[in-house]
């Protein structure tokens, strides 16, 4: 069986593959010398994990001559470690195990250090053992084991302590082992160490700590401890000896080594438990206190429950599910068959359920998210089987359903079953049905000629179409986009015709840890990264099944900017899935794909806009607010300007929380706002005198000018009705974004204005703009609700621009960039 190991948790960066042996019948071998690495790459690179781990793998891989489909199991460090380092390689390693559909299973760090040591022969049987690597502050992670009987077991649990302290009480949790006192909660002493009591303890330690740790090993009078290794790590076969150990916990003690084998080797095929961090620290963020709330101020208005304004439906609900059906659909789909068909004798439940049992046939249909069916299409091979022609049955949506761009999802489907054949496809179609025939033609049918009185007992006419034979990659693509720049864990597929360059969302699937910020007052980057590594899986599935689990084209990742070690989750996690499936990487801008959104092919019915040339895009969310010029979707974009201090959504929660509305501030601002008097307070607009940038913003001030107001107000005793505090301040914030915005169109003559970002969401915001815009002659253009935020199809409607251009792939080397500029659409290595 071959393992894929990977660990980031030190300075190393570690991958390997072991092959977990079966030994002959009869043989006594030790566990450890059953495992054999066929390859490994371990450099030392305390910055390089991100940029070195995916190619790593893929090196280990080819020198071993071994492809992913090869690999039976993923074992994963889960930590201790630094968490911006760890993180690279827990998302990497899900990542390659989910998308190769094989188990993925997390181990102590500490433990496979102790267990690579004993694997090298350097540690013997009953020593105790003592892990220290570095946790960076000026203190050490440490963990204590032992290894008996063919496994390492835990004597003492990992800790975080000041490095005299690690070293003592790992000592001393050994001392305590040996004696047959347990020193930990649960560690309990085993009968081997009583039967072997070494004397004394080994000490192996990552090389951060080398030179501290020997000496205070040599200074230890208590207890004789000597320093077995100054340069550990778990290498690939510690880690796969700590994963047989925690998988073999239950067979009995005395077990021989193959029983061992044989029972780990089962577990390792079986579906592990969901990866955890081994987090030892609490986050770096401190819970404000409650914010006392200004006895200056009516709170009538916030206090009175009203229904909350429309919003759009979660982004996950944005498209069906994509299912396969089966002979207990039948009854469904007859009842749909029946409202879509009356007049042209509609399918009995007894027909469908002979169509979907034949082995000839293939049918799927679209579940909504309450599980209902909404729709289906079916194929049929015709001919023989070395050279089959394929037969397109109906495909039908449910009459409410129409005109959503569902139909594409059904038709890739079917096209996939043809393609992969190269087979022509055949179906008539009734000559006034225009839809349906232009959903054809977009495919590439074209008309053969007409049937008379077909359809029965309608006596409607019908077209008789042919397709071509196809590849699937000359049909089209599917891109997959992923966003982890800030708190949403964001995955996109979009559909990329290559023949008009059209670009449709077929699925779109976001996860937010907004409400694990919200006691906070703000989003706390580490709490970001690790949500990120929680939902990155779950996330992914969610988005594949909406499009049946097939395989994407092409992989986009956020690569920057953002906060770093959120961005470091998401890039490492395509990058991983991209060299899993053996497709193209790209490396792309988040800001450009806050734009790339216009190039979203429009809804059936809806207008086609114009292709954009010439633009200038007002973003604004928490983390940005910016004037961009555009020239070209996919393009380099030029800053006109910025905030010089809070960006906008940033001065809404900094002004709720003052105000004592809590966090997130725009939703509730907006509300509030939307029932109060917008003039009855005059706060400052920022940045809006003659001598000021004409395109930069500042919202510092305007919060300081609503904090202010409140003071004075509090020192007279008068009442201020808080719907006209945030009307009177989003007015101010709303004024400055759009005057500034129309600006800059009038400036550089662009036509067109885009709003995006999450505050682009904001009621009053896109009524100002649209007046504004409508009295200059500017057109305004502004993604759906649930395309303002950020999401995954942004970024793959990014990477599809890209694809469409003929941009080639980013290398898997490619590091994130914090910082990265709108400049850069794509970032490459180098």
């Amino acid at each position: 069986m071959l393992v894929l190991t990977v660990d980031t948790s030190t300075s190393r960066v570690v991958a390997g593959v072991v092959e977990v042996e079966r030994p002959a019948a009869g043989a006594a071998v030790r566990v450890a010398e059953a495992l054999r690495v066929r390859a490994q790459r371990v450099p030392d690179s305390p910055r390089g994990h991100m940029e070195l781990l995916v190619p790593n793998i893929l090196q280990v891989l080819e020198e071993a001559q071994l492809t992913p489909g090869d690999l039976g199991a993923v074992v994963v460090g889960e930590g201790p470690g630094p968490f911006t380092g760890l993180r690279v390689g827990m998302a990497t390693g899900a990542a390659f195990g989910d998308a190769l559909g094989i188990p993925v299973h997390g181990v102590d760090s500490l433990a496979a250090m102790a267990a690579s040591a004993v694997a090298a022969g350097r540690i013997g049987e009953g020593e105790p053992i003592v892990a220290l690597s570095d946790a960076r502050r000026r203190e050490w992670y440490v963990g204590s084991y032992v290894f008996a009987q063919n496994r390492l077991r835990q004597i003492g649990a990992p800790g975080v302590l000041s490095p005299d302290a690690a070293v003592q009480e790992g000592v001393a949790s050994t001392t305590a082992h040996s004696t047959g006192v347990a020193h930990s909660p649960g560690a309990e002493p085993f009968p081997e160490a009583e039967q072997a009591k070494p004397a004394g303890c080994a000490v192996v330690c990552a090389r951060a700590t080398a030179e501290s740790a020997a000496d205070l090993v040599h200074g230890l009078d208590e207890y004789p401890a000597r320093l077995a290794e100054a340069d550990a790590y778990p290498d690939p076969r510690g880690l796969a000896l700590a994963a047989l150990s925690t998988l073999t916990v239950d067979v009995p003690e005395g077990s021989s080594s193959a029983a061992i084998l044989a029972h780990g080797r089962d577990a390792l095929r079986r579906p592990g438990q969901p990866l955890r961090a081994r987090y030892l620290r609490r986050p770096d963020a401190a819970e404000p206190k409650p914010k006392v709330r200004s006895a200056a101020i009516d709170f009538a208005a916030a206090d009175r429950p009203e229904p909350a304004p429309e919003q759009a439906p979660p982004a996950e609900a944005t498209s069906p599910q994509l299912v396969a059906l089966a002979p207990a659909d039948a009854p469904a789909l007859a009842a749909i068959e029946a409202r879509l068909f009356p007049q042209d004798s509609p399918w009995s439940e007894s027909m469908f359920r002979v169509e979907l049992a034949a082995a000839h046939t293939q049918y799927w249909g679209l579940r909504n998210s309450s599980g209902a069916l909404i729709g289906y299409a079916g194929i049929a091979a015709m001919g023989p089987t070395d050279s089959p022609e394929f037969e397109l049955h109906t495909i039908g949506l449910v009459p409410e359903e129409q005109g959503k761009g569902y139909s594409h999802l059904l038709m890739e489907a079917l096209l996939d079953v043809a393609d992969s054949a190269n087979s022509p496809i055949f179906l008539e179609v009734r000559t006034d049905n225009v839809p349906a025939i232009g959903l054809y033609r977009r495919y590439g049918f074209t008309i053969l000629g007409t049937r008379r009185n077909y359809y029965h007992p309608s006596g409607a006419d019908a077209y008789t179409m042919r397709r071509a034979p196809q590849t699937v990659a000359a049909r089209g693509r599917l891109i997959m986009g992923v966003e982890s720049s800030c708190d949403e864990t964001g995955v996109g597929i979009v559909a990329l015709d290559p023949a008009t360059g059209e670009v449709r969302e077929c699925a779109n699937v976001v996860a937010s840890s907004m409400n694990e910020h919200a006691r906070f007052g703000g989003v706390v980057p580490e709490i970001a990264s690790r949500a990120h590594l929680e939902a990155m899986g779950p996330t992914m599935r969610a988005a594949r099944k909406k499009i049946g689990n097939r395989r994407p084209d092409a992989i986009c990742a956020t690569i920057g900017p953002g906060l770093a070690g959120a961005l470091m989750v998401g890039a490492a996690a395509a990058k991983a899935y991209a060299a899993a499936w053996d497709v193209p990487f790209y490396a792309v801008n988040h800001l450009g794909g806050h734009v790339a959104v216009e190039a979203l092919d429009k809804q059936e019915g809806e207008e086609k806009a114009p292709r954009l040339d010439h633009a200038v895009a007002l973003l604004v969310s928490g983390g940005h607010t910016q004037l961009l010029e555009v020239r070209g979707l996919g393009a380099p974009m030029r800053e006109l300007g910025s905030t010089v201090d809070d960006a906008a959504g940033e001065a809404y929660d900094k002004v709720a929380r003052l105000l004592g509305l809590g966090y997130p501030g725009g939703p509730v601002i907006d509300q509030l706002a939307s029932r109060g008097n917008p003039t009855a307070i005059a706060f400052p607009r920022g940045m809006m005198r003659p001598q000021d940038s004409r395109y930069n913003f500042s919202f510092s001030g305007l919060k300081t000018a609503v904090a202010r107001y409140v003071e004075r107000a509090e020192k007279t005793g008068e009442r201020i009705p808080i719907e006209d505090v945030c009307a009177s301040f989003q007015e101010a914030v709303v004024d400055v974004l759009t005057a500034k915005a129309l600006r800059a169109c009038t400036d550089t003559g662009a036509p067109v204005l885009l709003l995006g970002g999450g505050v682009s969401a904001n009621r009053r915001l896109r009524e100002l703009a649209a007046q504004r815009c409508a009295e200059a002659g500017v057109e305004l253009r502004i993604p759906p609700a649930a395309l303002c935020t950020d999401n995954g199809v942004m970024i793959a409607a990014l990477g599809a621009q890209l694809i469409a251009a003929g941009a080639r792939p980013s290398e898997l080397q490619v590091g994130t960039d914090p910082m990265l500029d709108v400049s850069v659409p794509q970032l490459h290595c180098g």
